[in-house]
């Protein structure tokens, strides 16, 4: 049987106030600047958005037709980051959901990200001691860099205030990957693994977070949107099949390819996993999804899901005023100032 709020409420106080605290540890580095109409259109012309669209492109390109299933290479910290999304997947089962009269939002979720919350600091100090040796001339970490990291980290997993998840955190994690590579933690050459390996074991948390605790979606435009969760993994799923022989933008209608070859490729595991919460025709509940199944060509889906993500991630002030910035995401002045 489940526990019920009341027998969970010292815990959840405890992983409250665990959660105040990290909070409070990064609260100095990072700072909060997008937040009117006049910021949004600063943010759109800095170098640090440019720097964000130039990042998610880089890691599409690097899995184009590959396949999660192919080699690439991973190095011991590819291998580390593995280990900590199973060890977070692990507290699930350590964190269950509670007894709670309302359907979403299940409380025991501050008690799972407060203690991923706690993790976080300890995690990207023990990531930047991997950090590669700088070469001659490179500037050395920031002394906050660790902070920002795990601010970052800590805000890609959904809101414990809101229990809710989205693309803002998806973009949250985004910026983090971002990070590692700045502190040369990853390197240019770990893209393919990134993306095949550290953002497909980020999904399959992230899935296992939203049906364990109902984490509402963060934004959602219901019909009107791409997705109620995530967007990134459309633009690199529909990069890995760029050019496959077999598999078109049509094909997400075959259930049994999707059951085939989902585990293979991020597009058609993101349109299994929504055809197993969602009922109903997959057009009514998926509009956009559906009408993309109509190009011809998943080269255009790709460069059209990149700008849907300019336009309506990077480019939306309910999305992007939560984005912090600090050394590592400067806020910087706009190009034409």
């Amino acid at each position: 049987p489940l526990p019920n709020e009341m027998d969970a409420a010292p815990g959840l106080l405890l992983a409250e106030a665990r959660r105040a605290a990290a909070a409070a540890e990064n609260e100095g580095v990072l700072t909060k600047r997008i937040c009117d109409q006049r910021t949004l259109q600063h943010w759109k012309l800095s170098a640090s958005h440019a720097a964000l669209m130039q990042f998610a492109n880089d890691l599409a390109e690097a899995v184009v037709g590959r396949a999660v299933s192919d080699t690439c290479e991973e190095r011991p910290v590819i291998g580390a980051l593995l280990a900590e999304f199973d060890a977070m997947a692990a507290w699930i089962d350590e964190i269950p959901p509670i007894q709670q009269a309302m359907r979403y939002g299940n409380k025991a979720f501050k008690a799972w990200h407060a203690r991923m919350a706690e993790r976080a600091p300890a995690l990207m100090a023990e990531l930047l001691e991997q950090r590669a040796a700088p070469e001659s001339g490179a500037p050395a970490a920031p002394a906050d860099a660790a902070a920002e990291l795990a601010a970052y980290f800590a805000e890609a997993f959904g809101s414990p205030t809101r229990i809710d998840y989205g693309t803002g955190h998806e973009l949250q994690l985004l910026a983090w990957l971002r990070g590692l590579e700045l502190m040369q933690v990853l390197d240019p050459a770990d893209r393919p693994a990134v993306v095949l390996r550290v953002f497909e074991r980020y999904l399959a948390l992230m899935r296992r977070l939203q049906t364990t605790y109902c984490l509402e979606p963060a934004g959602s435009h219901g019909v009107w949107g791409l997705d109620d969760y995530q967007h990134l993994v459309f633009v690199f799923g529909a990069a890995q099949l760029v050019g496959h022989a077999r598999i078109q933008p049509s094909s997400i209608h075959d259930e049994e390819l999707l059951a085939e070859a989902g585990a293979d490729y991020l597009y058609l595991a993101a349109v299994a996993f929504i055809r197993k919460v969602k009922k109903g025709p997959f057009g009514e509940h998926s509009p956009y999804l559906n009408d993309i199944s109509a190009i011809d060509s998943w080269d255009k889906v790709v460069k059209g899901l990149l700008r849907m993500y300019e336009g309506e991630v990077l480019g939306k002030l309910p999305v992007v005023q939560h984005l912090r910035f600090g050394a590592l995401l400067p806020w910087a002045t706009p190009y034409n100032d």
